[in-house]
């Protein structure tokens, strides 16, 4: 990827929240995430590089082997979605992410939309899905599920569209959330995230199966979010 593609990460306000934090949370929240997305970058980046040098290198043994049969084709990912471990605003800083949040305080949860800007024709794109979505609508869904009585909520989105000419590698959208008080034992809960392209004919649609656990940094696939509330 280019360096103008790697600095591409639009924050996208979307449709208006279903909750929103206090101005000065928001204000403090801000320098927080703009870090955490640039870890996220590198690290994702690094991630995307050596995908596709493992692709290439795949691509020529095949070519040089003149293997018959099906064409031998890559682990290309057009469209997908990342999650983060909720990040607290409660009190003065520093403000530590946990996944164990104090009832009445704020918390944000951050989704990154990745759309992959790359051309890779043995796969089938020519043309990369940022451009293919340029244009295009999308919604971000947040889908929370209350384990401890089983019930389910509260549940948000953000819709919005692609700007022209192309669609951003990533899009941040922010899932704000004042965690309710509970009673006299703590609550667990779920967050299950997803996205799709609203528009007819546009067969992209992904969930958030990578989640980012912002207390160690570590990146865990097909581990559900969870967070637990406890009473003060």
């Amino acid at each position: 990827m280019s360096s103008s593609t790697k600095d591409e990460i639009v924050v996208s306000a979307g449709t208006a929240p279903a909750v929103t934090p206090p101005d000065d949370v928001r204000k403090r929240a801000d320098e927080t995430r703009d870090d955490l997305i640039d870890r996220f970058r590198a690290t994702m980046q690094d991630r995307l590089d050596e995908r596709q040098a493992v692709q290439k290198a795949k691509t020529q043994r095949a070519k040089a082997e003149a293997q018959l049969g099906e064409p031998n084709v890559g682990p290309y990912v057009a469209f997908d979605l990342y999650a983060f471990t909720p990040i607290q605003f409660g009190g003065p800083p520093p403000y530590q992410p946990s996944r164990i949040i104090a009832g009445g305080e704020w918390a944000v949860i951050y989704a990154v939309m990745f759309v992959n800007p790359t051309i890779d024709i043995p796969n089938g794109f020519a043309v990369p899905p940022t451009t293919q979505l340029s244009g295009r609508e999308y919604r971000v869904s947040m889908e929370q599920v209350n384990l401890t009585d089983v019930t389910d909520g509260p549940d948000d989105f953000r819709q919005d569209f692609f700007a022209p000419p192309a669609a951003p590698a990533f899009t941040v959208l922010e899932f704000w959330f004042q965690a309710p008080v509970p009673g006299r034992k703590p609550l667990l809960f779920e967050a299950n995230l997803s996205a799709d392209i609203v528009d007819i004919g546009q067969p992209y649609a992904a969930f958030a199966s990578t989640v980012i656990d912002v207390d160690t940094g570590q990146i865990q696939e097909n581990i559900p979010l969870r967070y637990l509330v406890y009473p003060q």
